[in-house]
């Protein structure tokens, strides 16, 4: 089974501290980084990179709190007990691709930081920037990891304002990883510029595309152009983030997914095919819902090939497109078997998208 296929089943790529980072959680419903000198510290680009990042689910992207329930009502842990934290931990661990994650602490532990975070708000600190000293102080990286498992506790809504506040919390304590994975998750949420209580870490990160010494960093960059429309400009960032690469452009194939999709906006489609192939070999599955439909006219069976492969790794909105190809081969079927069984696909595949849209 591939990388990409592993991580799409358990997560929709965030942030992942590496084995070698100082902790080591992963954002398994969006993706991350670290410092190169292991402490995860300093917002300066010279030592960060470490982790594994990944791409966000984007009807799951926390958001900061609306004005309405008091301070102290959003960040309580009333409705969030340790089981909780204990459920979270216990089902990633299971999967064999992600057994080696939340392994810095217990789930006690994890969920004792998350006690004097609320704590500390409760107590007059602002969400976004909540610092604790001597016994009660938390790292940075400890307070990221939390966030990154609380964002697998769908309910009450309010764990994700604890996600957003302590990834915000980090990323003002100098913590790189917590600074990238928020400002993506807020361009991706169409929510930049939004949020006052947000400002900071999008100058933070703003501060980090302008020394581009980072291909992950343009990376977010490029996606964030391309949903604004502009997609020349886009195109340029992501063909930087390429030519910057280096063994720690862990968002590589999600680079090159959205160069492949800013190409088709500007009428590139030899351009786009290249990109999403290039993904293929990367060993992805990224690009092959695009590369379906790219190939649909020109190469049937290739098409198929690429839309199934799509289907089955987070796309099961692509069984449609096969289940359209079966209701066109009955067209050109040979006889009435061939007639029959491409009626049976059809009706397959029509099931399976029906199936996952309603799970």
């Amino acid at each position: 089974m591939s990388r990409h296929v592993r991580t799409q089943q358990i997560c929709t790529r965030l942030l992942r501290a590496s084995s070698t980072s100082p902790s080591s959680a992963a954002l398994l419903v969006s993706g991350t980084y670290t410092s190169g000198s292991g402490s995860g510290q300093s917002t300066s680009h010279g030592a960060f990179q470490t982790r594994y990042y990944a791409a966000p689910r984007a009807k799951r992207v926390p958001r900061a709190p609306n004005a309405g329930p008091s301070t102290t009502t959003t960040y309580s842990l009333e409705d969030i007990p340790l089981q909780a934290f204990e459920g979270v931990v216990k089902a990633v661990r299971a999967h064999e691709s992600t057994s080696d994650l939340f392994e810095s602490m217990s789930p006690g532990q994890y969920y004792d930081v998350a006690q004097r975070f609320a704590e500390a708000i409760e107590n007059g600190s602002s969400p976004y920037s909540v610092r604790l000293t001597g016994q009660n102080a938390f790292s940075a990286s400890a307070l990221y990891d939390v966030g990154c498992l609380m964002r697998h506790i769908p309910e009450p809504r309010r764990a994700q304002a604890f996600v957003v506040a302590m990834w915000a919390s980090a990323s003002d304590m100098g913590y790189l990883p917590a600074t990238v994975s928020l400002a993506r998750e807020i361009s991706m949420g169409g929510a930049w510029g939004s949020k006052p209580q947000l400002r900071k870490v999008e100058i933070r990160f703003k501060q980090l595309v302008s020394e581009g010494k980072d291909p992950n960093v343009l990376t977010v960059e490029g996606e964030q152009l391309y949903k604004l429309g502009k997609y020349d400009a886009a195109v340029r960032m992501l063909k930087q983030a390429l030519l910057v690469g280096g063994d720690d452009f862990q968002w590589e194939p999600n680079c090159r997914l959205y160069l492949g999709k800013a190409y088709l906006k500007i009428q590139k489609p030899v351009e786009a095919r290249e990109a999403f192939e290039s993904i293929t070999n990367l060993g992805y599955a990224d690009g092959d819902g695009e590369l379906g439909q790219l190939l649909r006219a020109s190469d049937l069976e290739k098409a198929e090939g690429h839309f199934y492969s799509a289907a089955i790794n987070g796309q099961p909105d692509m069984f449609r497109h096969l289940s359209e190809i079966a209701l066109e081969n009955i067209a050109t079927a040979t006889d009435a078997q061939a007639a029959k069984e491409q009626q049976l696909w059809a009706m397959e595949w029509a099931r399976l998208a029906d199936s996952t849209e309603k799970s």
